[in-house]
């Protein structure tokens, strides 16, 4: 069971294992328990070292507002790191083709927001849901042959100019 802390509209998850191969879990944990917690339009994650605007994310969120299946985030697609010891290693690189291949296009994964619908299908289907070594990979991944509208979104970028930040 979660339990967590209530912080108006925050909730820090607690009872859950931490550390770096573990953000995959996480992510479908928090997913899963914001949607039966509130009922809300979008759902964010965001690093706790991520400064947020939270006027220029609600003004960002509202323009999609109307879209049912919509993933919000800096789009990015980079190269799958086979080798071992280096920092972002896949271990399942080989699922993603030729050594040199490029992941799939996925929001990184400092900061992004999923409508309702996408949080929805994570928490009906997390125990099916395939986790990879990188949280914002195995994210992307469980939306791929879905009808979700992938909206690149340059303010959710980190080392975005000061005032242009979410």
């Amino acid at each position: 069971m979660i339990t967590g802390t209530v912080f108006d509209l925050l909730y820090q998850l607690q009872d859950h294992v931490e550390g770096y191969l573990e953000l995959s879990a996480k992510t479908k944990i928090f997913f899963s328990t914001a949607v039966a917690k509130w009922d809300a339009e979008f759902y964010v994650k965001v690093d706790d070292d991520v400064h947020v605007n939270l006027g220029m994310l609600a003004a960002t969120l509202a323009q999609h507002r109307s879209k049912p299946r919509v993933y919000i985030g800096c789009m990015k697609s980079g190269p799958v790191l086979s080798q071992k010891n280096v920092k972002y290693h896949e271990q399942e690189h080989w699922k993603f083709g030729e050594e040199g291949n490029n992941y799939f296009r996925l929001a990184t994964g400092e900061i992004y927001a999923i409508s309702k619908d996408l949080a929805t299908y994570i928490s009906i289907n997390q125990p099916i849901l395939h986790k990879y070594a990188n949280e914002d990979v195995s994210l992307g991944s469980w939306f791929i042959g879905l009808d979700v509208e992938q909206i690149d979104e340059r303010n959710m970028c980190c080392g975005t100019p000061p005032g242009k930040d979410l």
